[in-house]
């Protein structure tokens, strides 16, 4: 098959695009904010955004370092250019996720054909667990895109032959990945890379590991920003490598441990309809073009590695799987595009996809608030409520949520024994270091001359008695919060 080798994106395959960047936008826009992930990584951003410090994230005023700041700098600029809004705390998921697409589309129609690439994008686009994270402030979709761009560097590079552009391409995605998730990218590219070697019994997918050139600037890249936070965090290198890495794989102490089906669970139901639709054929997939069998070939690799990885962790969720969805869409694409008889028919995968689409609608029309903020942890009603009663400080007490500051556009103060409510592991863990070294003043009763205007409890505190000269105003599953008769405005 003749293909032009810089092929350019036809009408259908650009459809397909805006047709998942246009469901990616409506669920930012109708869909609220979900805490604790979505409300705590929004607010991070938010207080970089307004004039907080760019090198170490903070949340609720303490430092936070969960996790690297790539994601947060990134949120940061959409919220200075979008504002404090669900749609700008999302929209770095949303570009990773069309970027991706694009991707695998472009390597699709240089090596399959417009058919082809029509059909891998769309199963990629339709799979439940990519369109719902196409839409959510999280790290694992700006992650996909790195692996992504690793997986389809490895491919070219055995059908092409060696770039040191693309390579460098590589390695500049392989630091960007340790900036949004730390050493897991590292296990992404080496693991993935292994295991398409064993797969193919070859050494050619990891060969490109030894360019030295791209891991000194993939590990300049990361390694700087690591060195600014250790010089003025010196536990952070045990917590990002030890506690954070190797604990969280090797004990439970992280309480996510599943079932040994957790994995191709996630991989059938996040895949869903054509995880099982697709004619899945080896000898299908082998009559598909050269590059496409390749790609095929080392995209399996990193399945693999996801399957045995993630199943050996103690630490699984369902996102942590991402990064292994743009290869098996470009699989199943090669089984759906090859022209032998079927046994099992389009009309199946037609049916079941129109159900699906169907569903949507339905979900971001119920109401005239699409997803009701009471049925899900949001902050979105909390912060309506406030924002209702005019302008003014909030302390939480005993409670957090970093949603509600993130939409109100303002911290808070939060009084807590222990600070556990941000459910932030770093600082919980370091709350004593922190302290001794001036880092974090935690509070333990409302300061003297506190005149918050708004005081948020936990529900479980309902029957309490509320706070003096106060008002209770809302109450929902989480949160019953108060507004106090003489506040003084923020």
């Amino acid at each position: 098959m003749n293909t032009p080798v810089h092929p350019r994106l036809d009408a259908p395959l650009i459809a397909i695009l805006l047709a998942s960047l246009a469901l990616s936008l409506s669920l930012a826009t109708f869909v609220p904010l979900f805490d604790p992930d979505e409300g705590r990584n929004a607010e991070v951003a938010r207080e970089m955004a307004n004039g907080g410090d760019l090198v170490i994230p903070h949340l609720a005023g303490m430092p936070y370092l969960d996790k690297p700041p790539a994601l947060f700098w990134a949120g940061s600029l959409a919220i200075r250019a979008l504002g404090h809004t669900p749609l700008a705390a999302r929209l770095p998921s949303i570009v990773a996720a069309v970027l991706t697409l694009w991707l695998v589309g472009s390597h699709a129609l240089r090596t399959g054909g417009a058919r082809f690439a029509r059909i891998s994008v769309a199963l990629l686009a339709s799979a439940p667990l990519f369109a719902t994270l196409s839409a959510y402030v999280i790290f694992d979709m700006p992650l996909t895109l790195c692996v992504t761009v690793v997986w389809l560097g490895v491919a070219r590079e055995l059908v092409e032959g060696r770039s040191n552009r693309r390579r460098l391409a590589m390695f500049l995605a392989i630091g960007l990945g340790l900036l949004l998730k730390g050493p897991v990218m590292l296990a992404w590219v080496i693991g993935g890379s292994l295991g398409a070697a064993l797969l193919m019994r070859s050494r050619s997918p990891v060969r490109w590991l030894a360019w030295w050139p791209g891991w000194l600037v993939a590990l300049g890249l990361a390694g700087g920003w690591f060195a600014l936070a250790t010089a003025r965090f010196p536990e952070y290198p045990h917590y990002a490598f030890v506690e954070e890495s190797i604990e969280r794989i090797a004990t439970g102490s992280f309480r996510r441990e599943q079932p040994w089906w957790f994995v191709p669970a996630v991989l059938v139901v996040g895949a869903l309809p054509w995880s099982l639709a697709t004619p899945w054929s080896v000898a299908r997939v082998r009559r598909a073009e050269p590059g496409v069998l390749a790609t095929a070939r080392v995209g399996l690799g990193f399945v693999l590695f996801a399957v045995i990885f993630f199943t050996l962790s103690h630490s699984k969720l369902v996102t942590y799987l991402l990064p292994a969805f743009p290869p098996l869409a470009w699989v199943a694409g090669a089984a759906w595009n090859d022209r032998a008889p079927q046994r099992r028919s389009w009309a199946i995968a037609a049916i079941l996809l129109l159900g699906l689409l169907c569903a949507v609608p339905i979900v971001l029309t119920a109401g005239s608030d699409p997803i009701d903020a009471d049925l899900a942890p949001s902050g979105a009603a909390l912060s309506r409520a406030i924002a209702s009663r005019g302008p003014g400080g909030v302390r939480y007490e005993r409670c957090y949520s970093p949603g509600t500051d993130y939409l109100l556009g303002h911290g808070s103060s939060l009084v807590s024994p222990r600070g556990a409510e941000t459910t932030s592991n770093y600082q919980l863990r370091y709350r004593d270091s922190l302290i001794a070294r001036g880092q974090w003043t935690p509070l333990e009763a409302p300061p003297p001359g506190d005149r918050a205007a708004f005081v948020v409890r936990p529900r479980r505190e309902a029957s309490m008695p509320p706070p003096e000269g106060s008002t209770e105003f809302f109450r929902d599953g989480r949160f019953v919060a108060y507004r106090m008769s003489s506040p003084s405005p923020r």
